[in-house]
This record gives structure tokens, C-alpha cells and sequence, in this order.
């Protein structure tokens, strides 16, 4: 088998929750919903290698903090861990996950999941594996020509949801 290494760039508001989520996180903020953890967990058991980078908000948290401790152990309960956090200055997204793709030549290829388009559009290589959701489970393609990979990804969240 080939190593090849595969990232998903993950947002969690608005994949693994959305507005009618009913859990809470221990600071009462909308929480995370299961069934969108394990539909994540399912298609990422599809690549040999893999990592999950926070794009989202959460990654500002302390680690210590209850709600970033809350995030870990849903990932956890599915076999996923966080391996890595972009930097950016919140609305620059595209470029903190280019800027992260640049420390990390070991990828080879990845997707963005996000429920916002923030800055993607200016990154032709971004925006074609960006997949907007409103909840996982609800993946459309950003671009009219998504990466190849995209649409790999895209199939197993259908398969799974």
C-alpha cells in the first residue's frame, strides 16, 4: 500500500452540529452530535492515513479548556483525534490551511469541511475541495469542478449518511 496522507481541514459548527442540535457543551454553547462524528469517523476508516486539522473557532480554545476537552472526547468516542490547528486570523481561513499545507509537505491531498465560504474562493485549489455543509450529512460541492478527491469524499459521506 502506498503511503499516501490524507487531511480533512474541519470546521465543527455547522458539520458536526448545526442550529438543531440539542446537546450542550459543559459552557452551554451548542454541542456535537454523534451521528455527524461517526458519519466523519466512517469515511475517514476509508484512508490508510490520515489527519484531522481544526480550522474552526474551537482552535482558539485553551486545551484545558471544558468545551475543547468536550471536543476531543466526541472525536474520541469514533477512533479520531485532532493532529494539527491552522492559524489564521478568523475570516483568512484559506490561508491558514495553505500556510499549514506548506509546513506539512507529507500531504498529498485533503478536503475542507465548512459551512462557510470565508476566503476559499480566492484559492482556485482550495475552493475545489471545499464541501459546504449544513451538517455533515448535508456536503455540497463549493466549485462546479470539485478536485477529484473531493468527490471520493463526498460518495462516502452519502454511503455512511
Amino acid at each position: 500500500m502506498n503511503s499516501m496522507r490524507f487531511a480533512v481541514f474541519l470546521d465543527v459548527d455547522g458539520v458536526l452540529n448545526t442550529r438543531t442540535t440539542c446537546q450542550r457543551t459543559p459552557d452551554g454553547y451548542t454541542g456535537i452530535d454523534d451521528p455527524r462524528v461517526e458519519i466523519l469517523a466512517k469515511v475517514l476508516e476509508k484512508y490508510d492515513c490520515y489527519e484531522v486539522v481544526l480550522t474552526s473557532d474551537w482552535k482558539e480554545m485553551d486545551e484545558h479548556d471544558d468545551d475543547y476537552l468536550y471536543l476531543q472526547e466526541k472525536l474520541k468516542l469514533y477512533g479520531l483525534c485532532i493532529s494539527g490547528k491552522t492559524n489564521d486570523n478568523g475570516s483568512n481561513r484559506g490561508e491558514g490551511i495553505l500556510e499549514f499545507l506548506k509546513v506539512h509537505p507529507e500531504i498529498d491531498d485533503y478536503v475542507i469541511l465548512d459551512d462557510q465560504k470565508f476566503d476559499f474562493r480566492n484559492y482556485t485549489e482550495l475552493w475545489e475541495r471545499l464541501l459546504i455543509t449544513d451538517g455533515i450529512e448535508r456536503a455540497e460541492f463549493a466549485s462546479r469542478t470539485p478536485e477529484v478527491e473531493t468527490m471520493i469524499f463526498m460518495d462516502y459521506i452519502k454511503e455512511f449518511s
